[in-house]
């Protein structure tokens, strides 16, 4: 908040962040808060590639502005305890940094992700991976639903979506599930 507060008091209308990771469900709750004081919050992702010598060297790293990740849950019968997850979007926001021969093979959002995983009832401290599906090199096929996952009691859970894309950068959705 005090690099907006900074940014309102010398009239300056655009913030960029860099950060190493990002809290999960944090990075919308920012930009959105920005927003509404009139500053433009661009939060970039600190590539790994920024550790190695030669990548920096040769111009090689580039600096992502996070993804977006949509996901929606599906309770499986009205009275079910059992739910499943909807993978339904996922955009990287500047695909022109994309390389050329990269952009060539994406005929769809998502031939971006690597693989995915679910934390079915997360606790706030540690991402607990209760699912998870990726991509092999003889199966490039991906499902973008999950199977499905039952609660052995009624109540809130928070779910908390976990996409690698195909770079190495990770993006998080948090999805609040009643169960009754």
């Amino acid at each position: 908040q005090s690099s907006i507060d900074e940014c309102i008091q010398i009239d300056r209308r655009h913030v960029h962040v860099l950060g190493w990771e990002w809290e999960m469900g944090l990075q919308d709750l920012m930009v959105d808060q920005a927003g509404k004081q009139g500053i433009s919050l661009r939060l970039l992702q600190i590539p790994r590639e920024v550790m190695e010598q030669q990548a920096t060297d040769k111009g090689d790293v580039t600096f992502f502005e996070l993804a977006y990740v949509e996901a929606e849950f599906e309770h499986i019968a009205t009275s079910s305890r059992r739910v499943r997850i909807h993978l339904t979007d996922f955009v990287i926001p500047q695909p022109d940094l994309i390389p050329k021969d990269v952009r060539e093979q994406i005929s769809k959002w998502s031939d971006y992700i690597d693989y995915w995983a679910v934390d079915w009832d997360f606790q706030e401290d540690t991402f607990m991976q209760g699912w998870v599906a990726y991509r092999t090199r003889k199966d490039r096929s991906l499902p973008l639903i999950s199977d499905s996952h039952e609660y052995e009691a009624p109540g809130s859970y928070r779910v908390v979506v976990k996409v690698i894309d195909i770079f190495g950068n990770d993006t998080s959705q948090v999805v609040n599930v009643e169960i009754r």
